[in-house]
Order: structure tokens, then C-alpha cells, then sequence
């Protein structure tokens, strides 16, 4: 089992709790969030929905929000 967690948009480099932090999920989208490869739509997305900043690679709920 993988104890690493998904907690940042690899193509920017920045964790979820960062984009947080400077607003919305929009806000997010607009800096670039998940605009180049956009695997991290979905745990950003989560990231807003739950308020959590770290995910399971194959958290359950990620099928919520693709």
C-alpha cells in the first residue's frame, strides 16, 4: 500500500493548501492549477469541496469530481 499522499499541482509546485490559501478554486484555475497535464483538477477540486490538502492517489471520492 502507498503511504504517499497527492497534496500539490506538480506542474506549478505548489500544494493544494497554497492555493488555498490565496482563494478560491477558481482563483486556483486562473494561477495555472492543473492547466498542463490537469491530473490535479480532481484533488484540487476535492481539496476545495472538503477542506483536506493531502489525498490517497485513488481516494474514493475523486470519481465525485472529474
Amino acid at each position: 500500500m502507498c503511504e504517499e499522499k497527492v497534496n500539490r499541482c506538480a506542474c506549478l509546485g505548489k500544494t493544494f493548501a497554497q492555493f488555498k490559501a490565496q482563494g478560491s478554486l477558481e482563483d486556483a484555475i486562473a494561477m495555472g492549477a492543473g492547466q498542463e497535464c490537469e491530473g490535479c483538477l480532481p484533488y484540487l477540486k476535492l481539496a476545495y469541496a472538503s477542506g483536506e490538502d493531502a489525498f490517497d492517489l485513488e481516494d474514493p471520492r475523486l470519481s465525485e469530481y472529474e
